[in-house]
This record gives C-alpha cells, sequence and structure tokens, in this order.
C-alpha cells in the first residue's frame, strides 16, 4: 500500500444558495457556509469515519429537500429556528436542538423567516455507523435537546477547527468515535429487558457466586445485582439445586479450604480469609460441623494420608449446573419407581 497517497485529503468548497424548494436559486453564490469534505479510499474502509462537517448561518427560509441523505447527518442548532421534515411528521426546533437525518429517509428542513437558526453538522459513515447510532434513542426519535455545555456540543466546536491543525485526519477520527460514544451514553436506546427463564436466571445466580464467592458475598447482593427480588432468588435456586444460595456458597468455601489445607503449609487463618472468612474461629466452627473435624485435625489426616500414598478423595466439587429436562425427567422416572 502506498501509505503517502493515502493521506487524507481535505476539501473546502462553498455550496450554492439554494431556494425554499432546495433547487439552486439561480448561480452560485455565498451563502455562509463552509463544508469540510473527510474522504479517500484508504480511510473508506475503516468502519467508521467522518464524512463531513460543517457550520452554516443560514439565510431566512433557507431550505434543503425534499432529498435523502447517503450518511447519518446530526444538525445542532446553536441559535435561532426552524423545522424538520420526515416521515410526515414537522418538528419546530430551537437552539439547543440536534436532528438525525438517516440514509435513505426523505426529508426537508428550512430556516425560521424571522428568525434563521444557525446550525453545525457532522456526517458519519462506515461499516459500523448504523449499529453505533442505533445504540441511542435519537435513532428513534430523531430530535433531542442538549445542554449547552454537553460533551457533543463540545465535538461540534473541534470539528470546525480540525481544518487547521496539524494531525487533522486524528481528529476527525477521534470525534467520529467519541461522538458515538457520547450518544449512546448520554442519550441510550431505551429497551425492555428480555425476560428470563427461572434456569437462565440461576444460570446467572451461579456464575456471580462462582465469581465472588471468595468474599463475603450475600443473596441480597446477588438478588440487587440482577434486578430481583431476594425471596425469588432463594425459591427458583433452592427449587432447580437442591440446596440454598447459602448451602451451596458455603460448599464452594470448603472445598477450597479442604484443598488449601491438604496441598500448603498456610496458616489456618490465611486459608479462613482466602475463602471469605475473616473470623477465623467462625470458620473453624464451620468447617468442623462440615467435615466433621478441625481444620488443623483434616490436614494432619489428609497429610498423613498423602504421604502413605493412599487415594485421597476429590476435595473440589464439580460445579453445578442448572438440570436440563431429561435430567429432571430421569430422576422423576427413578423416584416412581422407587416408590413402586
Amino acid at each position: 500500500m502506498n501509505l503517502q497517497a493515502a493521506r487524507p485529503v481535505f476539501h473546502p468548497r462553498i455550496r450554492p444558495g439554494h431556494s425554499r424548494t432546495g433547487l439552486p436559486a439561480g448561480p452560485a453564490k455565498e451563502t455562509g457556509l463552509q463544508e469540510f469534505i473527510f474522504s479517500n479510499d484508504f480511510y473508506k474502509s475503516i468502519e467508521l469515519m467522518v464524512y463531513t462537517s460543517g457550520h452554516e448561518k443560514c439565510e431566512p427560509l433557507h431550505a434543503y429537500g425534499p432529498a435523502v441523505r447517503s450518511s447519518f447527518m446530526f444538525h445542532y442548532i446553536h441559535r435561532g429556528k426552524g423545522i424538520y421534515q420526515v416521515h410526515d411528521r414537522t418538528f419546530h426546533l430551537e437552539a439547543g436542538d440536534m436532528f438525525l437525518m438517516i440514509p435513505g429517509q426523505r426529508i426537508f428542513y428550512q430556516a425560521d423567516e424571522n428568525d434563521p437558526w444557525e446550525y453545525s453538522w457532522i456526517g458519519l459513515q462506515g461499516i459500523k455507523a448504523e449499529e453505533y447510532v442505533k445504540r441511542s434513542g435519537v435513532y428513534e426519535t430523531l430530535v433531542c435537546s442538549l445542554e449547552a455545555d454537553s460533551p457533543i456540543t463540545g465535538i461540534f466546536e473541534r470539528l470546525q477547527s480540525a481544518l487547521h491543525q496539524d494531525n487533522a485526519d486524528l481528529l476527525f477520527n477521534a470525534c467520529a468515535w467519541e461522538f458515538v460514544y457520547q450518544l449512546a451514553s448520554l442519550l441510550p436506546r431505551r429497551q425492555e429487558p428480555a425476560a428470563l427463564t427461572p434456569d437462565e436466571y440461576t444460570e446467572m445466580i451461579l456464575t456471580y457466586v462462582e465469581q465472588n464467592y471468595e468474599r463475603s458475598v450475600t443473596v441480597q447482593e446477588i438478588a440487587d445485582h440482577l434486578a430481583l427480588d431476594r425471596s425469588y432468588v432463594h425459591r427458583i435456586f433452592k427449587k432447580r439445586m437442591n440446596m440454598s444460595v447459602k448451602e451451596y456458597i458455603l460448599s464452594l468455601r470448603m472445598a477450597d479450604a479442604s484443598s488449601y489445607l491438604i496441598h500448603t503449609d498456610l496458616p489456618v487463618s490465611d486459608i479462613a480469609r482466602s475463602v471469605g472468612y475473616d473470623d477465623v474461629l467462625y470458620f473453624s466452627r464451620l468447617f468442623r460441623k462440615k467435615k466433621g473435624r478441625s481444620p488443623s485435625e483434616y490436614r494432619k489426616q489428609k497429610q498423613q494420608e498423602l504421604a502413605d500414598n493412599a487415594v485421597l478423595p476429590d476435595v473440589t466439587p464439580a460445579r453445578k449446573t442448572v438440570p436440563d429436562k431429561a435430567e429432571k425427567k430421569q430422576a422423576s422416572d427413578q423416584e416412581a419407581a422407587d416408590k413402586a
């Protein structure tokens, strides 16, 4: 690839005046509009790019359209008023508003007769442009209002100075990515969460527990993490795993503690903290209740068995999964056979 030939090229140009219908109004004349086109063959292959940006202080009743755009065009109104028409809807907009034009949609917009608007715009193209713009609610509402100090308005300002800076191509690319990020962050698309089945929730509980059981995780914390009621978490887990969440956490902790006791020389206090217990006495009581002997006694016995080449039981429990339908049916059939 000829990298030198791939340098971005900026083409400042003056757009001719337009009539109210959007058709050229006679010979070309300066309208106070500067538009900067950022494109070349190399940059057209990237995921996202600033296809065009500019700023215009419009004349009364200055209009564009009816027409369609080839890129995602965002116009931010600095001052004045105007209308934007799309989908047989008319939006009456003013300073602080931003409106979106989606490629292929028939649009028309026009400055107010008495208080014509002044706006800046950015056009985005790229193979991921639609995907990224869709993360924002503006994709559906088409219009929104922005605070004067919004990070989005600052992007429009930076774009206007880009032509006069070194590394302008990097600045344009940075603005494109920051623009879609700020859209998705400040104006997110609101979607109803998909309803999950109890089995799917149980899998999520298992995952959360296995990632956090080494600290003081609680059922309430799990419920808050999944935005569920605490009693619901307890009920679905108990039904599908045949043990409570607390019992499952305890089994994981005791299994890890057993492994530490057998295979390391760590003090019992260190092991207790490593599996989620700051109180070593409380840990020892739980361990004795679960294993039938104290941690020290368990270590002594198991390490002696290891030294004697005895076969040790597997102290690490297999991470449980939600029983599938076949397993449930098999268990049900076996239970029926036992009763018979």
